[in-house]
């Protein structure tokens, strides 16, 4: 093999996983706001360090002992992959918000808890949804009277973690699956 070769290859499998489904990967990311170009960014290239980590490992001939551990490694990655969709859709249902509250695009992160006065004031007003409250503050420029900015960090932190977590284990899932199908 012919040095960089294993890079060049690492980056077209990369590149490829996220351009296979449409832009899935990209679409899901958090909202822009939460800085979502860094999140992909960083993403992409922990996905490279993973496969070439995962390629570094299988420089010998594969043994069907070795193919098995392979795909039970991928299986591992499978079930973590469905567990961090479900956490990340959890936490991006839970932590993101539309505005204005007719909107059904949730652009804008919130926070992980609400201040004591908006607790109050959604407490007195069961019915309002996140958009509603922050519309009762008076909008976008007054979300930090809704959620203290230490939560706003706190829940873009959060989405960012998640988003990576799933896009790794989604990525060391199917690198698994190639090293134990596409190897010799």
């Amino acid at each position: 093999m012919k040095r960089g070769s294993a890079l060049e290859w690492g980056v077209k499998i990369v590149t490829g996983l996220f351009a296979l489904f449409g832009g899935f990967l990209t679409f899901i990311a958090p909202p822009e706001e939460s800085n979502s170009r860094f999140a992909v960014g960083l993403a992409s290239f922990l996905a490279l360090g993973v496969l070439l980590l995962i390629s570094a490992l299988v420089k010998r001939p594969l043994t069907k002992r070795s193919r098995r551990r392979w795909i039970a490694a991928a299986v591992v990655f499978l079930v973590l992959a469905l567990g961090a969709s479900l956490a990340y859709r959890w936490n991006l249902d839970r932590l993101t918000f539309p505005f204005p509250p007719e909107s059904t695009r949730a652009d804008y992160v919130a926070g992980t808890r609400l201040t004591p006065d908006a607790q109050k004031y959604l407490e007195d007003n069961p019915g309002k949804t996140a958009s509603g409250v922050l519309a009762d503050y008076g909008g976008l420029e007054n979300r930090e009277m809704v959620w203290p900015p230490d939560a706003i960090r706190s829940a873009r932190l959060l989405l960012l973690v998640n988003y990576i977590g799933l896009v790794l284990s989604m990525a060391a899932a199917i690198f698994c699956l190639t090293e134990s199908v596409l190897s010799k």
